[in-house]
């Protein structure tokens, strides 16, 4: 079997970027022929040592072009990479090839995936956020600060300034995601949707319309511990993402600053600079790699994921269940599918934080949530292998090979 990953980088510059990566090696590990096509002119070096072909456009987004005539062009597709891409997937058998799909909007166009189609490919959307269904991909108003309930696309979401920027800045979006849905039909012609959480599944198909077909495979943790973290003698809270609003980030800071207890932040994001000055007892370490990650998660009482938004799954709480650290969670994380309220973390409704993490001054109680946050992976950690043990029978119903 042949798989050509698309992913607007080849680097790991994020959770989509890092699990194409992870399934692009993964998959030449054990004997497939994979493509990789990105938007970046270089790669993760592991790719090219492990014979992955790579396409590398080198090509801008809209935001990023400074040439009017491609800016205006690149509303709807973006031209100047067709005949590079029909060239690369051309070395591929159709029949025997699939192209999952991870990210593309903004910079390779969903014209990579219209060529691959028009070609005969089979393709797959992995659903890292919400971009099948809304032109802005998180579904979230920013302005007023909420989850948006209004229909993709219809004359209230068309008008709507919900990035907390000028419409303007919206309208490419707009234009893009009716190219790509309306007119090259990029869903409908799709194989289906890969989906990473319960939460984001019932959410993307509550709008996905004619988009019906779904699959879902396991998480994917660095880290199988062999031992659990002791959280209960740990002091300080942990915090890991991107440091903007709808991760709720000032929400934690502010109700760990009301109780005084410690906190760490892991990430980096616009709000960084204002958070460092609001909250100078707090530490933050900038974005870290796996062993960097490691090294906090053995000295963390619990990892609060405090996010506004429906967020489809977060990783991090898979990795903090494998340590046996607690998570505490908001209700609209996908992750919290993975936690039983009171028994390996909690569970928290809007305006309840404070009170959440105030539960967790009792060492018994955190030692109690500690051991069964352990147990959840004990015996089956959520490894790469397990991963693409069930891609690989994803990948073979999309074409066609076994019984739907």
């Amino acid at each position: 079997m042949n798989v050509i990953m698309v992913c607007e980088s080849a680097l790991v510059s994020g959770g989509a970027e890092k699990v194409a990566i992870q399934e692009a090696l993964a998959l030449r590990h054990r004997g497939h022929r994979v493509g990789f096509i990105a938007a970046n002119e270089i790669a993760f070096g592991g790719l090219t040592d492990a014979g992955v072909e790579l396409l590398l456009l080198d090509t801008k987004s809209f935001f990023e072009e400074t040439d009017r005539r491609q800016k205006l062009q690149k509303m709807i597709g973006n031209k100047g990479v067709e005949a590079r891409v029909r060239a690369f997937l051309g070395a591929f058998e159709p029949s025997n090839t699939i192209v999952h799909l991870h990210t593309f909007r903004l910079r390779l166009s969903g014209i990579v995936v219209h060529i691959a189609q028009d070609m005969g490919f089979s393709t797959l959307i992995h659903c890292h956020d919400y971009s099948p269904v809304c032109p802005t991909s998180l579904l979230y108003d920013h302005r007023a600060g909420g989850n948006c309930g209004r229909k993709p696309m219809s004359l209230s979401c068309i008008t709507c300034e919900c990035q907390n920027q000028a419409w303007k800045y919206k309208l490419p979006k707009l234009t893009s995601h009716f190219w790509n849905q309306s007119i090259w039909k990029i869903n409908r012609k799709s194989k289906g949707l890969i989906h990473i959480s319960e939460l984001e599944r019932r959410t993307t198909e509550s709008s996905c319309g004619a988009m019906t077909k779904g699959f879902a495979v396991p998480p994917i943790s660095d880290f199988q511990s062999t031992f659990r973290v002791l959280a209960e003698t740990n002091e300080v809270f942990l915090f890991i993402g991107r440091l903007t609003h709808e991760k709720g980030v000032e929400a934690f800071l502010t109700s760990a600053s009301e109780l005084g207890i410690g906190a760490v932040v892991v990430g980096d994001g616009p709000l960084l600079d204002d958070l460092k000055s609001r909250f100078p007892a707090v530490r933050f370490t900038g974005w870290l790699d796996s062993e960097g990650v490691r090294q906090e998660f053995m000295k963390a009482r619990a990892l609060v994921v405090p996010s506004l938004w429906r967020e489809t799954l977060c990783l991090s709480v898979i990795d903090a269940l494998n340590f046996g650290v607690p998570c505490i969670v908001s209700e609209t994380v996908g992750a919290k599918e993975f936690i039983l309220d009171g028994e390996n973390g909690v569970i928290f409704s809007a305006g309840a934080l404070t009170s959440s993490l105030s539960r967790f001054s009792d060492d018994s109680f955190v030692r109690n949530l500690s051991e069964k946050a352990f147990q959840v992976f004990a015996g089956s950690p959520p490894s790469i292998e397990r991963h693409v043990d069930a891609l690989l029978k994803v990948y073979e119903e999309a074409l066609g090979r076994v019984a739907v």
